[in-house]
C-alpha cells in the first residue's frame, strides 16, 4: 500500500472524478500529497469533490471527455496553478447494456467514445506536456478480460482499453513514461445499487462467486490506482492490468 505522503507534489489529472472511482481516487492521491485535477461532466459534482479535498491542491473542469476543448481548458488550468502536469488516470466511462442485435451501432459508437476514444485522444494530449518519470493508469473492468453477453459494448471497449494500454506502454517506456491498466471487479457503490434494484445484478450471487466474499469498495481501487502511479513502488512496471477483484477471475468460471 501507499504511504502518506509517497505521491508528494505529483500533479495528476483524473477524468471522471465527480463521483465514484474517481472521486475516491483523488481523495486517496490528495492524502497522499498529490494535485489533482478534476473533469467531470456533472460540475457540481466536479466541484464538490475538489472542495473536499485540501485547498490549493485541487482544481475542476465542468466538460465531457469527448470535448477537446475540456481537455485543453484542464491542461491550461494545470500549468497555469501548478506549472504542468505529471500523471494522468482515464478513469471516465459508460456503458448501454443489451444484446447485439438490439444495439445500434449509434449506441456502440458512443460508449466507444467514453472508454476507449477518450483515453487515445487525452493521452495524446498529455503525453507530449508529461517529463521522464510520468505515469498513465487506465481504469479497465473485469467485464473486459470476460465475456458477458448482453453487455457487448462495455466489454470489448474496455478489453480494446486493456490492448491500448499495452502499445502505449510500449510505445512511450522510452520516453520514460509508464503505463498500466488497473481492473476492478465488482464494486459496491450507488451505480451498482441502482442496477440492482433495477434488476440487473444479482449482488448476493456474486458476492458468493467471489473468493474473498464481498465486493469491492472504491477505496480498493483507488489505493491500486495510487500504487501503480507511485514513481518509486512501481518504477519498473508497465504495460500491466492490476486485477482488483477478490479472486473473481482467479475462480474461473462465471
Amino acid at each position: 500500500m501507499p504511504t502518506k505522503k509517497s505521491l508528494a507534489g505529483r500533479r495528476i489529472f483524473i477524468t471522471g472524478a465527480g463521483a465514484g472511482i474517481g472521486a475516491a481516487t483523488a481523495r486517496t492521491l490528495a492524502d497522499l500529497g498529490a494535485k489533482v485535477a478534476i473533469l467531470d461532466r456533472d460540475g457540481t459534482a466536479a466541484r464538490r469533490t475538489s472542495e473536499s479535498l485540501r485547498r490549493g491542491h485541487s482544481l475542476w473542469v465542468e466538460g465531457d471527455v469527448v470535448d477537446a476543448a475540456a481537455i485543453d481548458r484542464v491542461l491550461s488550468a494545470m500549468d497555469d496553478s501548478w506549472g504542468g502536469i505529471d500523471d494522468l488516470v482515464n478513469n471516465a466511462g459508460t456503458w448501454d447494456h443489451d444484446t447485439i442485435l438490439n444495439l445500434t451501432l449509434e449506441r456502440w459508437r458512443r460508449v466507444f467514445e467514453v472508454n476507449l476514444m477518450a483515453p487515445i485522444a487525452i493521452s495524446r494530449a498529455v503525453v507530449p506536456q508529461m517529463k521522464s518519470g510520468g505515469a498513465i493508469v487506465n481504469v479497465s473492468s473485469v467485464l473486459g478480460q470476460v465475456t458477458a453477453p448482453g453487455r457487448g459494448p462495455y466489454c470489448v471497449s474496455k478489453s480494446a482499453l486493456i490492448s491500448l494500454t499495452k502499445i502505449q506502454a510500449v510505445e512511450w517506456a522510452p520516453l520514460g513514461i509508464r503505463v498500466n491498466a488497473i481492473a476492478p471487479g465488482y464494486i459496491m457503490n450507488e451505480t451498482t445499487r441502482n442496477f440492482a434494484a433495477q434488476g440487473g445484478f444479482d449482488v448476493e450471487a456474486v458476492t458468493r462467486r467471489t473468493p474473498l466474499g464481498r465486493l469491492g469498495t472504491e477505496e480498493d481501487v483507488a489505493f491500486g490506482i495510487a500504487y501503480l502511479l507511485d514513481p518509486v513502488k512501481a518504477a519498473y512496471v508497465t504495460g500491466h492490468v492490476l486485477e482488483v477483484n477478490g479472486g473473481w477471475t482467479a475462480y474461473g468460471y462465471v
